[in-house]
C-alpha cells in the first residue's frame, strides 16, 4: 500500500471523527431546542420556524398551519422562533409575549429541562451497557506485621463504610476513605459474588526492578496492592440512581471551575472553553468508542443545561429573570431594550467562545 493511499485513509478516518463529532453536538442542540418547542406547543404558543442549524436554508418545509421546519448550512446551533418574541404588543392571543408570565417561564426553562433529561437517560443506559469506573485490584502484597491479607487479584472494590466506590469523576476515592489510617468497612466483587471484611493500612514489602534489572526491596505503609480502574455494570435502579449523583457531581465541579477563574487557581484555557473546544474533545472522544462517546454527550449536555441557565444576556436564564421581573412589575420591561440587551450579550459571548477556543488550544 503507497505512502499516499495510508494518508488518504488517515484523513478519511479523522473527517469521519468530526462528522460524528458535529452530529452529537447538533443532537446537544436540537434536544435544547426541542424543549422549547414541545413546551410551546402544549401551551398554545405559536411557533413560526424550528431550525436545525445556522445560516442560510438547504432544506424547508411548511405546514399548513404556517410553521416552518428548517435544516440550514451551518451546523453549529439551532433555534425555535415564537411569534413575537421580541415585539412590544402583538394582536395575536398565541404569540409570544403576549401569553402568562408562568407559561413563558416554563417555555424558556424546558429547553435547559430537556438537556438535563437527556443527560440523565444517556447515563442510564450507560451504566447499564458499559459500567461505572471501580478500583479493581491487579498485584497484592503479603503483610510483613503478620495480618492477613484480605484482598485478592480480581477483586473490584465497590464501597467503603458503604460509600461507593465510583471513581469515575473522582478516581482518589481510595486512597482518600483510608487517608485516616484507621480500618474501614470494604465490599468487594470476587468471581461473581459480593463480599464484605474489614481492611486496614499494614507493613509490606514492595520489590521493583530498576534500570539495570535489579531487584530492590523497600518497607512500605498501605493497603499492599496495586489496582486499575474496571467498569463495573449497574442494574437499572442503581444506574438510575447513579445517573442523578453523577449529573450533580458534575455541577458541581462546573460551578468549581467557574469559582476557580475569578480566585486566580485555573486558567480560562483550562477550564472553559467554546464551541471548537467542545466539539474537539467530542473528537477525541469518537476514538474511544460509542461508550466514550455517550458519556462525552451527557457530559456537555449537562453543561449546556448550566451555561443555559446562568441569568447572562441572550441566554435562557436572563430571559426566565425578565419574565420573572415582568410578572412582579405586572408590567413589561421596555421590549426594545431587553432585545438590545439579549443582542450585545450574543455578541459578547460569541466573542468570548472565541477567546476561550484561542487560549485553550494557544494559551
Amino acid at each position: 500500500m503507497s505512502l499516499l493511499a495510508v494518508d488518504a485513509a488517515e484523513i478519511f478516518k479523522w473527517i469521519g471523527y468530526i462528522v460524528v463529532a458535529m452530529l452529537c453536538f447538533m443532537f446537544m442542540i436540537v434536544v435544547h431546542e426541542l424543549g422549547h418547542y414541545t413546551a410551546g406547543k402544549l401551551l398554545g404558543f405559536r411557533i413560526n420556524e424550528f431550525s436545525v442549524g445556522f445560516g442560510p436554508a438547504i432544506f424547508q418545509r411548511k405546514k399548513k398551519s404556517g410553521e416552518v421546519f428548517s435544516i440550514r448550512c451551518i451546523p453549529a446551533g439551532g433555534f425555535c422562533a415564537f411569534e413575537g418574541e421580541d415585539e412590544e404588543e402583538s394582536e395575536r392571543p398565541d404569540a409570544f409575549n403576549a401569553k402568562p408570565v408562568w407559561k413563558r417561564i416554563i417555555v424558556l426553562a424546558a429547553g435547559v429541562t430537556f438537556n438535563f433529561v437527556s443527560a440523565i437517560v444517556i447515563l442510564n443506559f450507560f451504566f447499564m451497557g458499559y459500567g461505572e469506573a471501580v478500583p479493581r485490584v491487579n498485584t497484592t502484597h503479603e503483610y510483613t506485621d503478620g495480618a492477613e491479607q484480605p484482598f485478592e487479584e480480581g477483586d473490584m472494590i465497590l464501597s467503603i463504610d458503604g460509600e461507593k466506590m465510583y471513581c469515575l469523576i473522582d478516581p482518589g476515592k481510595l486512597q482518600a476513605a483510608f487517608a485516616d489510617g484507621k480500618a474501614h468497612t470494604v465490599e468487594v466483587m470476587r468471581n461473581g459474588e459480593k463480599i464484605v471484611f474489614e481492611a486496614g493500612l499494614h507493613e509490606y514489602v514492595l520489590e521493583e526492578t530498576d534500570d539495570s534489572g535489579a531487584t530492590i526491596e523497600t518497607e512500605q505503609t498501605g493497603l499492599g496492592l496495586s489496582y486499575s480502574f474496571a467498569p463495573y455494570k449497574l442494574n437499572y435502579g442503581e444506574a438510575l440512581g447513579r445517573s442523578f449523583t453523577f449529573s450533580g457531581e458534575v455541577v458541581k465541579l462546573t460551578f468549581k471551575a467557574i469559582g476557580q477563574l475569578f480566585t486566580g487557581d485555573a486558567k480560562v484555557g483550562d477550564t472553559m472553553g467554546g464551541t471548537v473546544t467542545a466539539v474537539s474533545a467530542l473528537v477525541e472522544l469518537t476514538q474511544s468508542g460509542a461508550p466514550a462517546i455517550a458519556y462525552g454527550v451527557a457530559v456537555l449536555s449537562l453543561s449546556i443545561a448550566l451555561m443555559n441557565i446562568l441569568p447572562l444576556p441572550a441566554l435562557d436564564g436572563m430571559r426566565i429573570v425578565f419574565a420573572a421581573i415582568e410578572g412582579i412589575r405586572r408590567k413589561p420591561l421596555n421590549r426594545k431594550v431587553e432585545a438590545i440587551i439579549h443582542t450585545i450579550g450574543l455578541f459578547l459571548l460569541l466573542g468570548l467562545a472565541i477567546t476561550f477556543d484561542l487560549l485553550h488550544f494557544f494559551g
